[in-house]
C-alpha cells in the first residue's frame, strides 16, 4: 500500500571539486564553487530535516560517495540519458511508494519548507505543480499521478525548459499550476544576490 504522505526527492550531485557548480569556477575557483555547493546542499537538507516531510536523495554520479554517509536519508542512483529521463525515473520510483512526489534541486535559496508546503497543497487538487525559475527552467516539479510526457524533447539547460514543459502539459490537457517564481545560484552574476540573501536570513 502506498504511503499517503508526500515524498520529497532531493536531486543532487556527489560533491567533487571541479565537477560541481562549474560555471562559478571562474569567479570562485574550483574549491570555492565546491564549498558553495556544499553550503547550499546542507541548508536545504537541514531545512527539510526540521519538517514533517519524508525525503530521499537521488544522486549523480555515485550514490556511495562518502559525503552522503553523514545523512540518514535513503540514497538512490540517478539513471537516464538526460536530465528529463533521470527526473522521470526518480518520480516514477517515488510514485510506486507514495501518493505524491516532489522533486527539487539544491541550488535555489527560496526553496524552503513553506515553499514545499505550497507544492504539497497544490497537489491536493492539481496533477502537476512546477516551481518556475527566473532562468526559464524550474527548480521543483511535483506529481500525484502517472508521470506526464513533459520530460521528452526538452531543450535542457536553456530558457525554453519551462515553456516547452508547459506546452506538453497543455497539449495533454493536464491540470497543473505554477508556484511563485524562484531563482538559482548558477552563474557569477547570481553571487551578489545570494550573498545579500544570506545576509537577510542570518
Amino acid at each position: 500500500m502506498k504511503n499517503p504522505e508526500p515524498l520529497i526527492q532531493i536531486f543532487c550531485k556527489a560533491p567533487v571539486i571541479g565537477q560541481v557548480k562549474t560555471r562559478l569556477i571562474p569567479s570562485l575557483g574550483a574549491r570555492g564553487a565546491f564549498n558553495l555547493y556544499q553550503q547550499m546542499f546542507q541548508r536545504l537538507v537541514a531545512e527539510l530535516s526540521a519538517s514533517r516531510f519524508k525525503a530521499e536523495f537521488w544522486i549523480s554520479p555515485d550514490k556511495e560517495h562518502s559525503f552522503f554517509q553523514q545523512y540518514r536519508l535513503p540514497r538512490f542512483q540517478q539513471t537516464g540519458d538526460d536530465l528529463g529521463a533521470s527526473m522521470c525515473a526518480a518520480l516514477n520510483s517515488g510514485l510506486t511508494r507514495h501518493g505524491s512526489v516532489i522533486l527539487l534541486g539544491t541550488d535555489l535559496p527560496l526553496i524552503d519548507c513553506s515553499y514545499v508546503e505550497l507544492a504539497v497543497n497544490a497537489l491536493q487538487t492539481r496533477e502537476v505543480v512546477l516551481g518556475p525559475a527566473e532562468d526559464g527552467g524550474y527548480g521543483l516539479v511535483g506529481v500525484n499521478a502517472k508521470i506526464p510526457d513533459m520530460f521528452t524533447g526538452i531543450d535542457w539547460g536553456t530558457e525554453k525548459v519551462l515553456s516547452q514543459s508547459c506546452a506538453r502539459l497543455n497539449r495533454d490537457g493536464l491540470d497543473y499550476c505554477l508556484l511563485p517564481l524562484i531563482w538559482d545560484v548558477d552563474r557569477p552574476a547570481d553571487l551578489p544576490r545570494y550573498e545579500a540573501w544570506l545576509g537577510g536570513v542570518s
